[in-house]
């Protein structure tokens, strides 16, 4: 990231390598989430204990973030994240984006109610931001009040020929 687009003046002519340095400035983002096969149910909710999220695929990372077993590997720098994941009837939830490296929560979501006795479905979400100053991991978690068996992160929509997607985490580097 040291060139920037007030590096240069009408008329001049890049290098390559001038070019992909400002690219670089508009492609510090990672977006990761979890896609499971078409009629595929988010799976079972596990009841009042923070639990790590799936998150099987990247679509987009200029980060040099990595993706493992559902565990984000992030160098140092500071971030900006928004991430949201659905539920079924676990009346209360919420998520969390837990750096598990120093055991500490980097950002907490908000807490959304989604009655167990109705069978109400709805996300938990979080937005937020963080500085790390080397590398460390992080799982997206839940915590639900009640868990269901099969579809409790998530019901499957069935269309033909169109993966079920979950949980979804954008990550941004912001310095």
């Amino acid at each position: 990231m040291t060139a920037k687009w007030t590096d240069f003046v009408a008329g001049s002519v890049l290098t390559a390598a001038q070019l992909n340095d400002v690219l670089d400035n508009f492609q510090d983002i990672a977006i990761f989430n979890e896609t499971q096969a078409q009629n595929t149910a988010g799976g079972a909710s596990t009841a009042t204990t923070w639990t790590k999220r799936t998150l099987n695929t990247t679509l987009v990372n200029n980060l040099g973030a990595t993706l493992t077993t559902s565990v984000i590997a992030l160098v140092a720098g500071t971030y900006e994240v928004e991430a949201i994941s659905p539920f079924l009837a676990g009346n209360s939830v919420n998520i969390r984006l837990r750096n598990t490296t120093d055991s500490t929560t980097a950002i907490q979501g908000s807490n959304n109610y989604l009655a167990s006795t109705a069978i109400v479905g709805g996300y938990a979400e979080l937005n937020g931001s963080f500085t790390i100053t080397g590398t460390k991991n992080f799982e997206l978690q839940y915590y639900v009040q009640t868990g269901r068996a099969s579809n409790g992160l998530g019901v499957e929509l069935n269309a033909t020929g169109v993966s079920e997607i979950y949980s979804i985490i954008k990550i941004r580097r912001i310095a």
